[in-house]
């Protein structure tokens, strides 16, 4: 396997921007810079670790035990992880617990349970049984850290486009916006901010065949 397949995962083969897994997360949670980077360290601990773990499961188990065994896996590892980024830095732990919409106060109870779906998401599962697990595993943890890379790129890109243009700041330091669209911080708009990102890595990443 050449270098190019093992890190496709960082720009060609992203997660997010290409194969559109983790999108709920990203949509609902990153409307600042902070909370992506925050999001993305989530992601990184959970997926290495839950997938280098079920490399080690045997192949001769029938796909459904597989698949319970990850998620399995997977919420115990979210457990330390998630002591680990309020310990890192406890308003923006908090912060992925709470979602803004236009006109309402912001909901603390409504967004809290994207940061526990980390642990089931479909790129574990797909991607392991279709990708990762088909590596030998140096190969396997290279090609998890560009996969990990990228999904942080598209949650960062995403959470500062979004933390500009809705609150006039970048990583909490404000810049000067004339204008400010608040609504840029609800989830709708993430949709579509997300969308525009896709559609520009589409462009310079077609498809083969147009797929």
């Amino acid at each position: 396997m050449n270098t190019r397949s093992l890190t496709d995962g960082l720009l060609r083969r992203n997660a997010v921007l290409s194969e559109g897994m983790v999108i709920a997360p990203v949509v609902v949670l990153c409307d600042t810079l902070l909370k992506a980077a925050m999001l993305s360290l989530a992601f990184a601990v959970i997926t290495i670790l839950t997938v280098v773990i079920g490399s080690f499961y045997p192949r001769r188990l029938v796909y459904t035990a597989r698949i319970i065994l990850y998620a399995l896996t997977a919420s115990l590892i979210f457990i330390p992880t998630a002591l680990l980024c309020e310990y890192i830095s406890p308003d923006i732990y908090a912060a992925l617990g709470t979602m803004t919409i236009p006109g309402e106060q912001s909901l603390t109870d409504t967004a809290v349970m994207y940061l526990p779906l980390l642990t089931v998401n479909s790129f574990i599962v797909l991607h392991s049984e279709l990708t990762f697990y088909h590596l030998p595993r140096g190969a396997m943890i290279t090609s998890l850290f560009f996969h990990t890379a990228g999904f942080a790129l598209a949650a960062c890109l995403t959470g500062a486009i979004r933390e500009i243009l809705a609150y006039g700041s970048i990583a909490g330091h404000i810049v000067d916006m004339p204008l400010l669209l608040r609504g840029i911080a609800s989830p709708w708009a993430g949709f579509i901010v997300l969308g525009i990102l896709c559609a520009l890595h589409r462009a310079v990443f077609p498809k083969k065949g147009g797929a």
